[in-house]
């Protein structure tokens, strides 16, 4: 049987990128000074978190049968049900009161915080879904 997954070597990959990600964002906050470098970084380290937060949820475990396929498309499926009422939520807050979100800030800060969004969104899309799965591996094992 075909699986769109990738490799269980994957996720341990994607964890090591994770860890990389995590300390060279550390480094730039604490070392880099110049504003054009520490942008660099910041990109750098947006795109290495995202590729890792790929690799972890997109991987087999060590074992993958048929019971943990229907956890991970529990998982995924409250994952995108969070997604859409999120999105819903945003778009009604944005259509009712457009300036509620960024109201009075200059242009360079609304793109910050829509660039904050880019990366926020993702990561607690990945703890919610990698979350849930894992905590139904947890309790299927417990019983």
């Amino acid at each position: 049987k075909k699986s769109i997954l990738l490799p269980h070597s994957c996720q341990k990959l994607g964890w090591c990128l994770l860890a990389l990600s995590i300390l060279v964002f550390i480094a730039q906050v604490l070392f880099v000074h110049d504003i054009d470098v520490a942008w660099y970084f910041a990109k750098a380290v947006h795109i290495a978190f995202t590729v890792s937060l790929f690799f972890i949820c997109l991987s087999r475990e060590t074992v993958e049968d048929e019971m943990i396929s229907g956890f991970r498309l529990k998982s995924i499926g409250i994952t995108a049900y969070a997604f859409f009422v999120f999105l819903l939520l945003l778009s009604v807050i944005l259509e009712v009161k457009p300036g509620f979100i960024f109201s009075g800030l200059e242009s360079t800060l609304s793109a910050y915080l829509s660039e904050l969004l880019l990366i926020v969104l993702p990561l607690f899309l990945f703890i919610l879904y990698y979350g849930l799965f894992k905590y139904m591996i947890w309790i299927s094992k417990k019983q």
